[in-house]
């Protein structure tokens, strides 16, 4: 059980670091006006400040960091030698994968970054530069070594890669659109990742992922419905970014598997903000509408519209990719008949999604016949 004391020590230190910096932000915000106004699209009554990522990022950052560094130092200590020495001996073998750490972190802080200038300059901030800084930092992670291996030519490869860093990027910031819902969907799809990470005894990776959730829960005290504070581009981008990299850094792939299945495993963890940032750029493409121009179509809206409380909507929506999620956990251990069955069960829930999207409520209840 001591190995426990590891991760659930990331967790408060993420935590508190995380809820400690989110006031900061705030004020920050409020004084340089890098604040949200209402709108007609929009659930808050008052302007609200938008930098709260800035939080995520740095708690996150620290403790990455802090452990990379912390832990020759701490594998000195004789309580540790004696009762965590399995644990940090693996965590000491953290500088074989350094590169690949250093291109991870790199191409967040170019993600944050360019988060936050959009947050400060709003519209004077171009699309295409925006654009632009994501796929940076997707290259960043291509020349730092963390790329897809399971296509057969190393150039697809890296477009697949760049593709899915951008893509998912973008995904968490079209999906942060009400309170709690982009961080809390970033929650639950690391909590999964997490679980298949340990099961397959990937224990750095645990711990990054780990982080990531301590830094997202100290964010979401404040952001739960009446937020008081927005994650803002910097968050979400920066969100997007390091799950988009997390998923290309951990394995999907046991020695029980008999399938290439399992390489869905992020697809399918990741399905919710995959599904409604294509719904949402379709719907904007058949209507001539730009696809970055925000509106009220997305999943989220749509059950508003159905009748949920804001909070509710955002709590089903974290309970589908919880169900989603942990079904693709068995993608890594499972034979082809198990894991048809886990696609299945994925489709189903997706076509739900489907249905509720562009599902018509009628006005008045129809009469039955008699």
């Amino acid at each position: 059980m001591t190995i426990a004391l590891i991760p659930i020590g990331v967790l408060l230190l993420a935590f508190a670091i995380s809820a400690a910096i989110v006031p900061v932000s705030a004020a920050l915000a409020r004084r340089y006006g890098v604040m949200d106004d209402p709108g007609p699209r929009k659930v808050h009554r008052t302007p609200t400040p938008r930098i709260g990522g800035v939080a995520v990022f740095t708690a996150f950052t620290l403790v990455v960091l802090a452990g990379y560094i912390g832990v020759p130092l701490l594998s000195r200590l004789p309580w540790v030698e004696t009762h965590l020495a399995s644990p940090v001996a693996m965590l000491q073998e953290a500088y074989r994968v350094e590169r690949k750490l250093v291109a991870f972190l790199l191409g967040g802080a170019i993600a944050f970054a360019v988060g936050l200038v959009d947050d400060v300059l709003g519209s004077r901030f171009k699309v295409g530069f925006k654009l632009g800084g994501q796929v940076l930092a997707a290259v960043v992670l291509v020349i730092g070594g963390i790329r897809t291996d399971f296509l057969h030519y190393e150039a697809l490869n890296v477009v697949l890669t760049l593709v899915w860093v951008v893509g998912i990027t973008n995904a968490f910031n079209l999906l942060d659109n009400m309170d709690g819902l982009s961080a809390g969907v970033a929650f639950v799809a690391s909590l999964v990742l997490l679980v298949n990470a340990w099961l397959l005894g990937e224990f750095f990776i645990s711990l990054v992922l780990v982080a990531l959730m301590g830094s997202l829960l100290g964010f979401l005290v404040y952001n739960w419905h009446p937020a008081s504070v927005f994650l803002g581009d910097c968050g979400s981008l920066f969100i997007g970014f390091a799950l988009a990299s997390l998923t290309l850094l951990q394995r999907f792939v046991s020695h029980a598997s008999s399938t290439y299945f399992p390489v869905l495993m992020p697809v399918l963890v990741l399905a919710l903000p995959i599904l409604d940032t294509a719904t949402v750029t379709v719907i904007r493409l058949r209507e001539g509408r730009p696809i970055y121009v925000g509106d009220s179509r997305h999943l989220s809206h749509r059950l508003v519209s159905l009748g949920m409380s804001p909070p509710l909507a955002v709590l089903t929506i974290d309970l589908m990719t919880l169900g989603i999620g942990l079904g693709a956990v068995g993608l890594a251990h499972a034979d082809l008949a198990r894991s048809l069955v886990i696609l299945v069960q994925a489709l189903a829930v997706v076509a739900v999604v489907l249905i509720l999207l562009f599902y018509d409520r009628r006005t008045q209840p129809r009469q039955e016949e008699r």
